[in-house]
């Protein structure tokens, strides 16, 4: 308790110092937060996509440059393990989308960019922030100077995002509505053309039906036919709208490669397996006969499975190109804030009282230990000049003493 009473004294005793300090402190921080630029701050918050909106066909056929795509990518597959939600974050963040953005509030003015809109670009990037939440919902933080422009950025962001998913299905399915009508027609074509060959040859042969075993090999190879169809339809409608090293362009190629090389087995009988017409016998080693009816059968199954394919592939082309619902659902658009987010000037000026208090109090009490230092040296010089003063006394009495003792044995 006395110890406290002491430092209490010892406060009372510099207390003009101390008050002082703290009020240019004070007064300074209140300046420096004033001088310091305004932000504002705004959040917008979107719904995960639903289970049937196409963000991971627009996202992989636009082959976008982003380099957080690479931590989306688990277990080998580009996008395996990730959400819907991750991906229209990705989408976010894309050049893409940060260009337009910059282009649409004329960034580079704000930020005064004089050469090139990349300054521009990794500025706006730094002065957001973008988060999937465990619900999946996604926050857009936006950070700028002015309230209303803060709102502005982060709108165009949702805005931009939700027209490049839309551009995205709807030229996907524009052009393989395109493409497939095409082909259907060709298809139609040449289903006709084989069901005729076929009905002419067992006419003409008296040719009813194959094994079973040969039959089964006819429908499989039909079936990896249409498969390889399905790829090359794919790999034609994406080279259109993505760029060559795209990684979904370069999977489909080798799918399609994979196709050839199992069709390629079948015809030949030149598998590990041995699997060929017959599980044992290729094509190509039937009887005459009975290979040229299995050609013109398996000619006959492919167009067939061919056509149906189109056909199913068309009705969902033409949904995908018809879709014009919105791929987004925004939960809270971007407000103009009302408060700015920084500088904090109370707790900037608060901050500066409490640091200055302290610091004062520390030159306080080490100036009351540094004049208590002077005083003791002070008192042990003075008790030093007392003893010198008394030694000298002393020896003047004595020398007296001595020397009145001495003159009456002279006499």
């Amino acid at each position: 308790m006395e110890i406290i009473i002491k430092y209490l004294k010892v406060l009372l005793k510099y207390r003009k110092l101390i008050l002082y300090n703290i009020l240019i402190f004070a007064v300074a921080a209140a300046i420096i937060s004033l001088v310091i630029p305004q932000k504002f701050k705004t959040t917008a918050r979107i719904l995960p996509p639903s289970e049937d909106t196409d963000v991971f066909g627009a996202l992989s056929s636009a082959g976008l440059s982003i380099p957080k795509l690479s931590r989306l990518a688990r277990g080998g597959s580009l996008f395996r393990g990730s959400t819907p939600s991750d991906l229209i974050a990705v989408i976010l963040q894309s050049r893409t989308i940060l260009e337009q953005v910059v282009k649409d509030n004329d960034l580079l003015k704000v930020y005064k960019v004089k050469k090139g809109v990349e300054p521009a670009i990794k500025t706006l990037a730094r002065a957001t922030e973008i988060k999937v939440g465990e619900e999946g919902v996604i926050e857009l933080t936006v950070i700028a100077k002015k309230p209303k422009l803060v709102a502005d950025i982060a709108n165009s962001y949702i805005a931009n995002a939700d027209k490049f998913l839309k551009e995205s299905n709807m030229s996907r399915g524009h052009n393989m509505r395109i493409f497939i009508e095409k082909r259907l027609a060709t298809a139609e074509q040449e289903l006709n053309w084989a069901s005729d060959s076929l009905r002419n040859f067992q006419e003409k042969h008296k040719v009813v039906a194959l094994d079973e075993e040969t039959r089964a090999i006819i429908d499989a190879y039909a079936r990896l036919k249409s498969e390889l169809l399905k790829r090359e339809m794919e790999l034609a409608v994406t080279k259109d709208i993505s760029t060559q090293d795209n990684p979904y362009l370069l999977s489909t190629r080798r799918e399609i490669d994979e196709f050839k090389k199992q069709l390629q087995e079948i015809e030949t009988g030149k598998s590990s397996s041995g699997f060929g017409a017959g599980f044992a016998v290729a094509f190509n080693k039937l009887p005459a006969v009975a290979q040229e009816f299995a050609q013109k059968l398996r000619d006959f199954k492919v167009q067939e499975e061919i056509y149906s394919l189109l056909q199913q592939q068309y009705e969902q082309a033409k949904i995908l190109e018809a879709r014009d619902t919105p791929n987004i659902t925004i939960l809270d658009y971007a407000r103009v804030p009302e408060r700015r987010s920084a500088p904090k000037r109370k707790i900037i000026v608060v901050f500066a009282i409490v640091l200055s208090f302290i610091g004062s109090s520390v030159v306080a009490f080490g100036i009351e230990y540094w004049n208590r230092l002077q005083q003791n040296e002070q008192r042990a010089q003075d008790i030093k000049k007392i003893k010198e003063i008394l030694n000298n006394d002393f020896q003047l009495i004595k020398s007296k003493f001595r020397a009145s003792h001495k003159k009456p044995q002279n006499k």
